[in-house]
């Protein structure tokens, strides 16, 4: 991502200029008006940013957005030697990791096309927590309402439960006169005024993943080349989604362990010195000065210990993600589950000493590179076999993506909305590694990332 995701905004607050990394975190294009990019909530003068910047100062907050789960904080600032106005602003995204929020965006762009090559109001997808039997809408593009998102459906009830239960496509062209059930059932229906709509599960190797929907406003039949649509593109999301899905899947497992060892760390030693503070106090209410010398003694012991496990908690929390599995492993992993959901055939192969692992400070960057090349195998390539390579040459590690697909003309720019690459690059920098990419129109794709020793 960009060190520093700036936006620039006329004097009617559509962005006229943006980083890559701005647009790709908010899902956005260049022409859009600022509350449609921020998927603002409320647009009071007061307490935005930008509006206040209009006016002639400088000005820092927070936006109104309804991106979930995020926190974005502005710090904008009035463009001079514009006769008419306007505001460059610097985004930061906090309260959650940005990979999932690139990815959401990415998700939400697809979104968008869906919506306009089926002609529709509003197209959303769901996500299906077989664990908690719950099914919720996390990613949308058209919706009214800033609650689609916190609408929590069970197996079997309303569009999205009646598809996860059924594993089968559902339609409905007359809202509610076409259906037998409770109207009420269907609260996407009722927030968003939908008298139409069209509905596919969302698949992977493990069962049903989600739902991806289509639906208007007015009354309308889809048809069958609609269904394939839809279908196609739940088929071509189902990698995404579950990238989204193991991510949050690890993000509780990472809360609870949090949980646990606050728990049987820093609790039981806060517990222990409050203990030993009553006795404290005990003490000084007797007036006895061996006493009390004896429990200070005992607290800052405490105290000590206490600062011990907080560091020791920093440490797991910064390296955790990295110590917990070596590259090699983690990047078998990662081929193994693009096996799973793609179908393509896959091997890894590794050209290292018995033993000998890649060593390297920022296995997440090198992960999301891996992760983001084997996307566009999967998405682009038309491939029917990926090779991921792992070998030490003098100069450096070698990490090789190869595919047999179609390939590209590296030399073209990419499509306004295509950011991947720019991001695989940045990355790559960031390690201070490079990434080379050679391809050409019939012959496949080799994408090579060089790692410093």
């Amino acid at each position: 991502m960009d060190e520093h995701p700036v936006i620039i905004f006329d004097h009617d607050l559509r962005i006229t200029g943006a980083s890559a990394s701005a647009l790709e975190i908010l899902g956005a294009r260049v022409g859009k008006r600022c509350r449609e990019a921020f998927r603002c909530t409320d647009c009071a003068g007061e307490v935005c940013p930008l509006r206040r910047a209009l006016r002639g100062s400088a000005a820092d907050g927070r936006m109104p957005a309804g991106l979930p789960g995020t926190r974005v904080l502005l710090a904008a600032s009035p463009l001079a030697g514009e006769p008419r106005g306007g505001v460059a602003a610097l985004l930061t995204i906090e309260g959650e990791d940005p990979e999932p929020v690139i990815l959401s965006s990415g998700l939400r762009r697809v979104l968008d096309t869906l919506r306009e090559m089926l002609r529709s109001d509003l197209a959303a997808l769901a996500f299906y927590d077989s664990r908690a039997q719950e099914v919720r809408w996390q990613v949308t593009s058209g919706n009214l309402s800033p609650d689609v998102t916190a609408i929590r459906l069970r197996p079997g009830q309303g569009f999205a439960g009646r598809i996860v239960l059924s594993d089968l496509p559902l339609r409905t062209f007359r809202f509610p006169d076409d259906l037998t059930d409770d109207p009420r059932s269907y609260p996407i229906f009722l927030a968003e005024g939908l008298k139409a709509a069209i509905g596919v599960p969302v698949r992977s190797e493990r069962g049903v993943l989600g739902v991806l929907m289509a639906a208007s406003r007015t009354e309308r039949e889809y048809n069958d080349a609609d269904l394939a649509c839809l279908q196609e593109v739940a088929d071509s999301v189902s990698l995404a989604a579950e990238m989204m899905r193991l991510h949050d899947e690890a993000l509780r497992r990472e809360r609870a362990r949090l949980a646990q060892e606050v728990h049987d760390g820093l609790s039981q030693n806060l517990f222990g010195l409050q203990l030993l503070l009553q006795d404290l106090q005990e003490s000084l209410l007797t007036d006895s000065p061996s006493r009390v010398e004896e429990h200070l003694s005992a607290v800052t012991q405490v105290l000590g210990g206490t600062l011990t496990e907080v560091r020791r908690l920093i440490r797991r929390l910064r390296g955790s993600m990295q110590q917990s599995i070596g590259l090699i492993a983690a990047l078998a992993d990662t081929l193994a589950h693009f096996y799973r959901l793609s179908g393509l055939q896959v091997e890894l192969a590794v050209d290292l000493e018995p033993g000998e692992d890649v060593v390297c400070s920022g296995i997440q960057d090198v992960l999301r590179i891996v992760q983001e090349a084997l996307m566009n195998v999967h998405r682009h390539a038309r491939a029917t076999r990926v090779r991921l390579g792992v070998s030490r040459k003098p100069e450096g590690y070698h990490l090789t993506i190869v595919d047999d697909g179609c390939g590209f003309d590296p030399a073209q720019p990419p499509a306004e909305d295509h950011y991947g690459l720019a991001i695989m690059r940045e990355r790559a920098d960031r390690l201070g590694g490079r990434l080379r990419i050679d391809s050409a129109p019939g012959r496949g794709t080799v994408v090579t990332l060089l790692l410093p020793l």
